[in-house]
């Protein structure tokens, strides 16, 4: 018996599932909580979901792709947070070039804000790990405006995020 094609495993392709699921989250302004809730898991589920740590099980798949309103296809194949227009559904009037400039400025924006929230959570990570450190202790007074700057920085986001919903009427927060 040839051992080695007894032991060789197939790993499967990586997914965008995660990235999608935490941007469409986003999108309608849910917690990871309030998210589980309204799709019957447990936040531990969403959380590692997100993170790509575990793809869900087909039920589960099938549950959040349909709470969203997402082709499964687009859910894992897609990097949806890269053309927001087309997950929101958007009415555009295609002869119009002002109504697609603007189209087109707001998924900038959505891109924007999206990647800001990643910069913000890295940050608030980083002061998190230092806390406990010799560095942090010797300079508090910094590292507290750091924080204040990211507290700061958190404000503006919610203020995107809440733009980008009373633009998008089917995302709600």
């Amino acid at each position: 018996m040839d051992i080695s094609r007894k032991s060789s495993k197939k790993i499967p392709k990586p997914t965008h599932f995660g990235k999608n699921l935490k941007f469409l989250r986003r999108m309608k302004g849910l917690s990871q909580s309030e998210l589980a809730r309204q799709i019957s898991l447990n936040r531990n589920n969403v959380a590692s979901y997100e993170s790509g740590l575990v793809e869900p099980n087909a039920n589960n798949f099938l549950s959040v792709c349909s709470f969203f309103q997402v082709e499964p296809k687009d859910m894992l194949s897609q990097i949806l947070s890269e053309n927001p227009q087309e997950v929101v559904s958007h009415d555009v009037q295609k002869n119009q070039v002002v109504d697609i400039y603007l189209a087109d400025q707001l998924d900038q924006f959505v891109i924007q804000t999206n990647e800001m929230t990643k910069i913000y959570e890295g940050y608030l990570t980083l002061i998190d790990m230092k806390k406990d450190s010799e560095v942090y202790t010797r300079n508090k007074e910094l590292y507290s405006t750091l924080y204040d700057l990211i507290q700061l920085l958190h404000s503006l986001i919610d203020v995107n995020w809440n733009l980008i919903q009373s633009v998008y009427p089917d995302v709600k927060k």
